[in-house]
């Protein structure tokens, strides 16, 4: 008796987590991008943002991949837009792109406590992957180089599209 009982509140509480209602569709269809206020997400990150690559977890495949969320003209990016694009999809990271040399990017980040400390190490992994992918968007470019005081989630250094092959199904 004490086992149906437990089956049916469970039952019950699964129904009522998921009772959330459908937006408008029609409403949505109608709001022009441009105006629609971006919110982050729990990360900190601006899902529409302008983001050249983004750092997602496919539940069907079970794997973190990378999604090309827009194309580029490499023949005109610039690290300066590029910091522009990560610093407007990440607020609570901002950096500075500092140059180039050879074939590495240089940045830094003056206040990486979010980064470091508030956004967990699945947050600082996916800032970091997408912010290397998207440098090395760059025409020449294969390595970014973070500079910034390291913490519990992430660790300044230099990275490439490799450096987290075994976390990427692409």
């Amino acid at each position: 008796m004490k086992t149906n009982i437990l089956i049916c509140g469970l039952f019950l509480l699964l129904i009522s987590c998921n009772t959330q209602q459908p937006k408008d569709k029609s409403a949505l269809e109608e709001t022009n991008e441009d105006s629609v206020a971006v919110q982050p997400d729990s990360s900190g990150n601006n899902a529409s943002s302008g983001v050249i690559w983004k750092h997602s977890f496919n539940q069907q495949k079970e794997v973190f991949e990378m999604i090309q969320m827009r194309p580029v003209d490499n023949d005109t990016l610039t690290g300066e837009a590029l910091e522009k694009i990560i610093n407007s999809a990440w607020p609570k990271v901002q950096i500075n792109f500092t140059g180039t040399s050879n074939d590495t990017a240089y940045l830094s980040i003056p206040d990486s406590e979010a980064l470091t400390q508030q956004m967990g190490s699945a947050g600082a992994e996916s800032f970091m992957i997408s912010t290397t992918w998207s440098f090395t968007e760059l025409k020449g470019i294969r390595y970014v180089a973070f500079d910034f005081i390291y913490g519990d989630h992430a660790m300044p250094g230099v990275y490439s599209r490799t450096s987290w092959k075994q976390n990427l199904n692409h």
